[in-house]
């Protein structure tokens, strides 16, 4: 009696893991069980080409969301800075068929991150393309966002662009080299050591 395809394959299988020279030598295979460990390892290898495509955050997919994301992004942007040019029931139907586009790609897991106004530190993931200094500021902000952060799916496919506010310069309020007034007393100096 002839014992099962799927043992005597397994078994086989099994032999190959092992380095050549631990392998118990085993009869050939016959049509039907070469035909099966074919299709095995045939399924093995779409499957893993499978995993490695679920794996790789960028793809012809990734680039067509990224562009539709920073799209509507701009576009928001655009409409919420010029508001006159149409009327404003068209501006509110705009705004919320850009507002539901952009939701539909945050419930696919794309998220479009703006970095306005946000406290700005060297060791974030951000490119900042210019620093100008900014009466009033204490510390360092992100004035504008040039282009935002992206992310699909927890991982980061665009990093954010901004242009950062920095606290200006102390400048002394007296004029170092003007006249001095009148009344301001001048201090006396010590005479010279040995005159």
């Amino acid at each position: 009696m002839q014992r099962p395809v799927a043992p005597q394959a397994r078994e086989f299988l099994r032999q190959l893991r092992q380095p050549r020279q631990f392998r118990i030598p085993r009869p050939p295979l016959d049509p039907a069980q070469a035909e099966w460990i074919a299709a095995v390892l045939d399924e093995v290898a779409a499957a893993e080409a499978l995993a490695e495509q679920a794996r790789a955050p960028r793809g012809a997919g990734t680039d067509a969301l990224l562009g539709a994301a920073v799209g509507i992004w701009r576009a928001l942007r655009k409409l919420d800075r010029q508001s006159g040019a149409l009327s404003a029931a068209d501006l509110r139907q705009v705004r919320r068929q850009v507002h539901a586009s952009r939701q539909a790609l945050a419930d696919d897991g794309l998220e479009i991150q703006e970095h306005d106004g946000m406290p700005f530190d060297s060791g974030q993931s951000l490119e900042a393309l210019v620093f100008q200094d900014e009466p009033g500021l204490d510390r360092e902000v992100v004035l504008e966002t040039v282009r935002p952060s992206v992310y699909f799916r927890g991982e980061r496919i665009q990093m954010g662009q901004v242009i950062v506010g920095r606290p200006a310069p102390d400048h002394p309020t007296a004029p170092e080299d003007g006249p001095v007034p009148e009344d301001t007393p001048v201090p006396e100096q010590s005479p010279a050591p040995g005159t």
